[in-house]
């Protein structure tokens, strides 16, 4: 007896109808239910298959695996790929879309090789861009089941294809249960993610209402069913869909137990003795069984067990599949697996292992190494699983599964000591697979993996006896520490350094060059410049180009820390060359990254551009978009911006943004985009920006180029705000990180704002008569610009605004204007000529001054500068100097219009200054005394005043009642 008819989930399946239709227009959706066990997830998504397939859209079913600790990697993906060779036979793919051989590769039983282990972002795509290809031909459903037991792999796919999938006619159905959930789960984060998406709808199914369980009860007996049955159904089931349906199909309703599992165990407990005997060795084999792996082990003839399987799906207990057979519900497989006794499930899972070693062609080929080793550990035989385990990994790393990579070797790591001849069995060395997972750890970007997978394979080696392999992990310890913003990375690397002279010749180069990396990332260029260069010299003499190529970049990367750019340009443009020779195209963009890094340093914009685009096109055929890639478009957006390209930087930005890069790249492409928000005067759009890029940093110890970015931008908008206090304790706090030479690109900008807020403090503290006291923290932002360079036209018009905001004698206003306009940048240019416009008007040369406002006034209109262009045009009217206008300025407005105070809140200081009330201020200026009294309490406060007399002398001091 089965469910014939459809309960329920009105709200879901209209939600459901919306996303069908807005997929057909070409706008990929995503759909994701959650909910508990037997709440009905399952069922709800294969009725939307059902109705989508007879709609005439191509489904694609699909689910994650449980297995033993990690799951199958990227099981949806074999499982959609398989599918799809099945149905259209496998060379359709690649007339489909070129370049599907790689993804053919994910299926060994196809004997086409893998591609490249490296190149996991142009398998995510490759995969979304046949997923675009099929939408092409009929809208596509793709289902994706059990996300709760999704890898790593799988989840850094879904929300790649969720920020990326433009103009496709794809939805994409997931469900989850939220009863496996706990506060650690990785899904929980990656969901709160998702949800913020656009295109992405999550909702929870909640339980049945005791209308939806009647309705329930009668289509499982075709027929009306009694209001007595209905309520006790109902009681006991709380609405859950699954305990509905098993107690509504119980013999008699008193004699159901109230426990699920039992409930559950007694609907199996039924079965014929051979049935039931089938059934048990499923729950063993896993979520799906295929046909010839159950009747391997079944240990009966083909008619008794379809004879046993026809019983067993006759109840729904176990349900067909194209392959095999799968549990109704996940649940169901659960109990039945643990009620078995321990010795009978080591029994079943040891005659899984043999029959799939005695036939390997029983499962899917890119599972067969996790399968015998899932089983050969559960019956037991650690000997066996170990091996096993190894071949694992390989599959993994091989899938671009990184992350699943590594805890499969960890897991090997862990079995190793109870399995005599361990090395022997696996063929490998233990402290060579160390060295595999972390490096799989890395490409993942799990840090803290990786981090204790080094410190572990340490406390193994013997140093005096291995000094290479010693030296090389600590060197790696070195880079993780600082990945992770935590100390030690400079003493690691002079561990690893101390162990160099007894280490091979190709071990000391690649050891050098991380120790490179180390040294000038914290902060010692003179000693990155040294081991760049033997690097590179070891490397060279042994005729290795690959890794030559990778020395010199790193070597012209340090040139462009010190300072020594022409020569860094050089020695990269080189590199680029010989790696593009080569057809390296990850060093290609690696060398482009670096060279756009020095020409921002130069203030080389437009070279900088191409520069950029360059390594874009390097990073994106290599398959390195969501890394390199980013971090170019970093680049390229901040020059894009510097030049007043603001529309293309921030398109830049957001296409970047959607590849999904990790989070340090995500940072810096939000802090770029908040500071082309704020320079168009949109303060609130800045301020969510900058906030997701601080999200992103999490704590900083170490702050590098995203951390003092995004510093100097809270800064600059706490001085708006006219929060004074607030802006000089950002700058004071960030002051110590922008003493290091190698960070002026990003240092220069910090000091000249905060010159720039002590020049605001300076006249508010004029406006309340009180002295000064930021002579200690100028003399603190002198001293960092003292010790920074100015050799470049960038630098020296940083250098020479500082000394401007400063008061240094020797730099005038339009000193800073000539640098800006050397340097090309329009946006710094244009602030440049409205203070000099200022400067002007403090001596009385009203004629220059209005020359410098209308060419503010044009520069900053045509960049869309909105509040700059506010500023210039509130200083000309404030002036008098509005296109013609004669009459003598009032003295120091200009001071009032710095510390924040409106055009408007000017004219009312004005009145309060003559003695006017609330009411007589609005009847002058037509607005009402309460907006009147609104305005007067913000002057009051950005004044920092307490009353009207207060404010009154401070008008009467600046006299603002001159005629």
């Amino acid at each position: 007896m089965g469910l014939k008819v459809f309960v329920g989930r009105r709200d879901q399946l209209a939600s459901v109808d919306e996303a069908v239709r807005l997929a057909h227009t070409g706008e990929p959706q995503f759909v994701v239910f959650g909910g508990e066990v037997g709440i009905g997830k399952t069922r709800l998504m294969r009725h939307v298959a059902d109705s989508s397939a007879k709609s005439g859209m191509r489904v694609l079913s699909s689910a994650c695996v449980e297995l033993g600790v990690e799951g199958f990697p990227l099981a949806p993906v074999t499982a959609v790929l398989r599918g799809l060779v099945q149905e259209m036979g496998e060379a359709a793919l690649p007339a489909l879309l070129p370049g599907a051989d790689a993804l053919l590769g994910l299926l060994p039983e196809l004997g086409t090789p893998a591609p490249a282990p490296s190149s996991q972002a142009q398998m995510f795509d490759l995969f979304a861009a046949l997923l675009r290809r099929l939408g092409a031909e009929r809208p596509v459903l793709l289902v994706i089941d059990d996300l709760q037991w999704a890898d790593r792999s799988t989840r850094d796919l879904l929300g790649y294809l969720a920020r990326t999938m433009r103009a496709a006619r794809v939805l994409t159905i997931m469900a989850y249960r939220t009863d496996d959930l706990d506060h650690r789960h990785p899904l929980r984060p990656f969901l709160a993610e998702l949800e913020r998406l656009r295109g992405v709808r999550r909702s929870e199914l909640a339980r049945f209402s005791r209308a939806e369980i009647a309705e329930l009860v009668a289509g499982l007996r075709a027929a009306p069913a009694a209001r007595p049955l209905v309520d006790e159904v109902y009681r006991r089931s709380g609405g859950n869909a699954l305990f509905a349906e098993e107690l509504a199909q119980a013999d008699g309703i008193g004699d159901v137990p109230d426990s699920l599992r039992d409930l559950l165990l007694h609907r199996v407990e039924q079965l014929p003795p051979s049935a039931l005997r089938i059934v048990r060795l499923a729950a063993v084999g896993g979520r799906e069984v295929p046909h010839r792996l159950l009747a391997a082990t079944a240990s009966l003839d083909e008619v008794r067990l379809l004879d046993a399987l026809r019983a067993a799906t006759a109840v729904q207990v176990l349900v067909a599949t194209a392959e095999g057979y799968e549990f109704q519900h996940g649940l169901l497989r659960e109990i039945t697996a643990a009620d078995l006794l321990p010795a009978e499930r080591a029994r079943l899972h040891r005659r899984y292992a043999e029959a799939i070693e005695a036939d390997p062609s029983t499962v899917p080929a890119d599972r067969l190494a996790a399968q015998i080793a899932h089983h050969w550990h559960g019956a037991g035989e650690d000997r066996k699983a170990l091996p096993a385990l190894v071949r694992s990994a390989e599959v993994a790393g091989n899938m671009y599964a990184r992350a699943e990579q590594a805890q499969i070797i960890e897991r090997t790591l862990d079995l190793w000591p109870r399995v005599p001849g361990a090395e022997q069995l696996s063929g490998h060395n233990r402290l060579d697979l160390f060295e595999t997972a972390v490096s799989a750890a890395t490409w993942a970007g799990e840090d803290y993996r990786a981090l204790g997978l080094i410190d572990r394979a340490l406390a193994e080696i013997d140093q005096a006896r291995e000094p290479g392999r010693a030296a090389k992990l600590l060197a790696h310890r070195g880079m993780t520490l600082h990945n992770l913003d935590r100390d030690g990375a400079l003493t690691s690397v002079e561990e690893a350094i101390r162990l160099l002279p007894a280490a091979p010749a190709h071990i000391r180069t690649s050891v050098l060059d991380l120790v490179s990396a180390v040294f000038a990332l914290r902060g010692h260029p003179a000693r990155a410049r040294d081991a760049a260069e033997e690097a590179a010299q070891l490397a060279a003499d042994l005729g290795d180009v690959k890794v030559t190529v990778n020395a010199r970049t790193t070597l012209g990367w340090v040139l462009c820390q010190l300072g020594a750019y022409d020569e860094s340009l050089a020695t990269l443009q080189a590199a680029s060359d010989r790696a593009n020779e080569h057809n390296d195209l990850v060093q290609v963009a690696r060398a482009q990254l670096n060279i756009a890094e020095a020409l921002a340093s130069l203030g080389h914009y437009t070279t900088m551009i191409d520069a950029a685009h360059a390594g874009l096109h390097a990073a994106y055929r290599s398959g390195v978009s969501r890394t390199l890639g980013a971090l170019l478009a970093a680049h390229l957006c901040a020059a894009l911006a510097a030049v007043g390209r603001w529309d293309e930087a921030e398109s830049t930005g957001a296409t970047a943004l959607d590849m999904d890069p990790p989070n340090v790249f995500s940072a810096a492409l939000y802090a770029l985009r908040a500071e082309i928000a704020f320079a168009r005067g949109e303060i609130e759009t800045a301020r969510e920006q900058l906030s997701l890029a601080r999200t992103l940093l999490g704590p900083v110890s170490h702050p590098g180029p995203a951390a003092l970015a995004a510093t100097r931008l809270e800064a600059e908008i706490a001085l708006v705000e006219n929060r004074i206090g607030a802006a000089q304790a950002t700058i004071a706090a960030a002051l110590p990180a922008a003493t290091s030479t190698s960070l002026a690109l990003y240092a220069w900008p910090l000091v000249t704002i905060g010159g720039r807020i002590e020049t605001h403090a300076r006249v508010r503290a004029r406006v309340q008569l009180r002295s000064a006291t930021g002579d200690g923290a100028i003399d603190a932002l002198r001293a960092v610009a003292a010790h920074l360079p100015t050799h470049t036209p960038l630098f020296r018009a940083y250098a020479a605004e500082f000394a401007a905001e400063t008061g240094e004698p020797a730099t005038s206003w339009p000193d800073v204007v000539e640098a800006w306009d050397a340097v090309g940048s329009p946006y710094p240019a244009a602030r440049a000529r409205l203070r000099a416009a200022e400067a002007a008007l403090g001596v009385g040369d009203r004629p220059t001054a209005r020359r410098w406002i209308l060419a503010a006034a044009e520069q900053a209109d045509r960049l869309g500068a909105q509040s700059l262009s506010e500023q210039v045009r509130l200083l000309a009217r404030s002036s008098k100097l509005s296109l013609g206008a004669q009459a003598e300025p009032r003295a120091r407005t200009g001071e009032l219009e710095r510390l924040g105070l409106t055009e408007r809140e000017i004219e009312v200081l004005h009145l309060v200054a003559a003695g006017r009330s609330n009411r007589q201020i609005g009847e002058q200026l037509f607005i009402s005394a309460k907006t009147a009294s609104v305005h007067v309490s913000n002057i009051l406060a950005k004044l920092g005043v307490n009353s009207r007399g207060e404010a009154s002398a401070t008008a009467h001091r600046l006299h603002l009642l001159d005629e």
